[in-house]
């Protein structure tokens, strides 16, 4: 209670000491985060899916609606639309893209996520109409059996018929030679 009074330029120069070590943790954080985007991009192209996922994950998770949580949700969906990856999953590329055209909308990602979501959308419905085409040859091939089936059928009811035909004109064939064998 006996010390120096604390001058205004004091206060000053402690709040700018403050924002500079503020300023530094914030520069430190942002070199973090593009590094850790690095090296899931690394991953990525080495074909670490699941490595990859995880380092886009952790950047997007510590980002949250900042730079570079866009290009980290971007690359996520870029992991799972991989064609090489065998956990591929369109629906959750779609969601990952979503993701950067609505929370970041001014993203310089946004086009391109666009686009992937267009590519991804027409490629789910042309698997649709695919499994819907092979439900119909499905029923086609069904409909074809059971026609084969009626078809067997119809076979052997005619070859019955000409069996009782044949043995209906055998009975006729002796009937009429019985009554020969009388009228002598």
């Amino acid at each position: 209670m006996g010390g120096k009074p604390i001058r205004p330029r004091q206060h000053i120069y402690f709040c700018l000491a403050l924002l500079s070590f503020f300023s530094a943790c914030s520069l430190v954080d942002d070199l973090d985060r593009q590094r850790q985007l690095q090296d899931g991009m690394v991953l990525l192209q080495q074909g670490d899916f699941d490595g990859s996922l995880k380092a886009f994950d952790a950047v997007a998770a510590i980002a949250q609606e900042r730079s570079p949580a866009d290009a980290a949700n971007y690359y996520m969906g870029l992991v799972y639309a991989h064609p090489q990856n065998p956990k591929r999953d369109r629906h959750k590329a779609m969601g990952a893209f979503s993701t950067v055209v609505a929370r970041f909308p001014e993203s310089p990602w946004v086009g391109q996520a666009q686009i992937w979501i267009g590519v991804l959308s027409e490629a789910e419905e042309t698997n649709q109409e695919i499994e819907r085409s092979k439900q119909l040859v499905e029923k086609s091939r069904q409909e074809a059996e059971r026609s084969r089936q009626a078809a067997e059928k119809s076979k052997q009811e005619i070859e019955r018929t000409k069996q009782i035909i044949e043995k209906s004109r055998q009975v006729d064939i002796e009937i009429e030679q019985k009554r020969r064998e009388r009228v002598k």
